[in-house]
């Protein structure tokens, strides 16, 4: 009875007829640890940890560039600048790098099965591709197609246990149809005048990659970039190389050394390449999807 009574008397009714029981009433504020406790595992739950990323090596970047091609497909001149820039930067992140050219379809099928079924002890594992494609897929040399199921399917979890829990990221550099993409006219809301800056290419040091690409597997830990959205151009400059793969390059050297995420970097790839136009009227929206769960920074060795 005497429990009824003191939870009669701590009812906010009665306390607002009898102000005085508040004071008598005033709950004991959890301890000190029993706080903590609760804020931090509240900031545990928030938190998005990195993937590791110490490793030495930190893993392997396999690079596919195809430059040149039977007679019923142009070659890619260009694309060796590309490769260079890319090597620079990995090894200076610290993968290993494996480099092939000029590869068929059938022998980037063979190829991309064996090494998703070489061990990977380093903690991350990166493809670059770089070909001529069409809305069925990427053009080997020889002018046949190898599917997204190609590319990515012998690096699922089921079939690639050695990368299990560890980022697989694809940078693909080719076309996902046969559109030009038009420009829209933006208007600053500044008092001042403010001029975009945008690169202006001649149209003659300009080629095409035609390639198109829908989905990505359903496993965790993938991230793909891709060149341009689906169903349009993507532009390589034949002396200086692509838009994206050199904006890439360029963005990844800059802001790597900040621990600033890839991510997060795909922005500054996007925004810059969104700038350039082709003939002063064509431009290219490269486009990323993910299946992280983490953020995936690449430390730079040197730095720690």
């Amino acid at each position: 009875m005497c429990h009824k009574f003191v939870d009669l008397l701590q009812q906010e009714e009665v306390q607002n007829t009898f102000p005085e029981l508040k004071e008598l009433f005033i709950r004991a504020p959890a301890s000190h640890k029993q706080a903590e406790k609760t804020n931090n595992g509240a900031k545990a739950a928030d938190e998005i940890i990195e993937y590791k990323m110490s490793s030495v090596p930190r893993g392997l970047c396999l690079i596919i560039n195809n430059v040149k091609f039977d007679p019923s497909l142009p070659d890619r001149p260009g694309s060796m600048r590309d490769e260079e820039s890319i090597k620079e930067v990995f090894q200076w992140l610290g993968f290993t790098l494996d480099v092939y050219r000029n590869q068929t379809a059938e022998e980037t099928k063979d190829l991309l099965k064996s090494y998703s079924q070489k061990p990977h002890d380093g903690d991350c594992f990166v493809c670059f591709i770089m070909s001529h494609g069409s809305k069925d897929g990427v053009h080997g040399t020889d002018g046949g197609i190898f599917s997204k199921d190609d590319i990515f399917g012998p690096f699922s979890g089921k079939s690639c246990p050695s990368l299990v829990d560890k980022p697989k990221v694809f940078f693909i550099q080719t076309c996902r149809g046969r559109e030009y993409q038009l420009g829209v006219q933006i208007q600053s809301d500044s008092y001042e005048e403010v001029k975009a800056k945008v690169e202006i290419e001649d149209e003659e040091s300009l080629q095409l990659d035609s390639f198109e690409m829908t989905t990505i597997p359903s496993d965790a830990d993938f991230l793909i970039a891709r060149s341009t959205i689906k169903g349009y151009y993507s532009f390589r400059n034949t002396d200086t190389g692509s838009w994206f793969i050199q904006s890439l390059c360029k963005q990844l050297k800059t802001h790597c050394p900040k621990g600033e995420d890839v991510q997060s970097i795909l922005l500054y790839v996007n925004n810059e390449v969104s700038e350039k136009k082709a003939s002063n009227i064509y431009k290219q929206m490269p486009i990323h999807k993910v299946t992280l769960r983490k953020k995936l920074v690449f430390r730079v060795p040197d730095q720690q």
